[in-house]
């Protein structure tokens, strides 16, 4: 079994016993997801998860969301930092109201078109709301392929091809309709594990694997 394949199976499995619980993994509805992935953006987990209910208590669809004063949504997103998300995230509701209906795009190319929305927010989109077999790629998840591949990047590691190639090549060994455990179980290894600073190589799943791991233990 080659390492792509084995990082898949290994993953999953670790995941049995080591995932997150988050509110925003207990659903499937697309608005849901997508304001999830808007607040998580450059924001530590637990704290979105401390506002992400009350968020949706009082913006529970895109036209409440449409009709609500900015300056009430900055104030109830204050706590998240990053001023712009407030904005980006009122304009969101306001063109998926205008242009799409009420109804969070299906397809990526749309998706991305939504203010505020790249590549990993399309993805997580599709993989966690729509169920679509497809890869989320970013810098944690970058970093885990890096090393387990011993891949030296420049630049920003989620956009470096290398990484983008051993990514996809990992998830077409993930069997169909898991890909969004697998995603869930790379965030959450990444978090937990694989970390930047101090990655706990011991107690790896991957460490029998990793090619970072044998360059630093020699």
């Amino acid at each position: 079994m080659d390492i792509t394949a084995q990082a898949a199976r290994r993953l999953l499995n670790w995941r049995t016993k080591n995932q997150r619980v988050y509110p925003w993994r207990q659903t499937a509805d697309p608005y849901r997801v997508l304001i999830a992935e808007m607040m998580l953006q450059r924001t530590k987990s637990d704290q979105v998860a401390r506002l992400y209910p009350r968020f949706l208590h009082k913006y529970p669809d895109p036209s409440a969301l449409v009709r609500a004063d900015i300056r009430d949504v900055e104030e109830l997103l204050l706590p998240l930092g990053l001023k712009w998300r407030a904005r980006k995230i009122w304009q969101l509701g306001k063109a998926i109201t205008e242009t799409f209906s009420g109804a969070v795009p299906t397809e990526r190319e749309e998706l991305l078109a939504l203010p505020g929305v790249g590549d990993y927010v399309a993805a997580a989109v599709l993989c966690f709301a729509y169920g679509r077999d497809v890869p989320i790629i970013d810098a944690n998840v970058s970093r885990v392929v890096g090393r387990l591949f011993n891949i030296e990047t420049s630049g920003e590691a989620r956009r470096d091809k290398k990484l983008i190639e051993k990514a996809h090549l990992v998830h077409r060994h993930v069997p169909s309709g898991k890909s969004k455990e697998f995603n869930w179980a790379l965030l959450d290894f990444s978090a937990t594990i694989c970390m930047p600073r101090k990655p706990s190589c011991p107690i790896c799943p991957l460490n029998a694997i990793c090619q970072y791991q044998a360059k630093t233990s020699r």
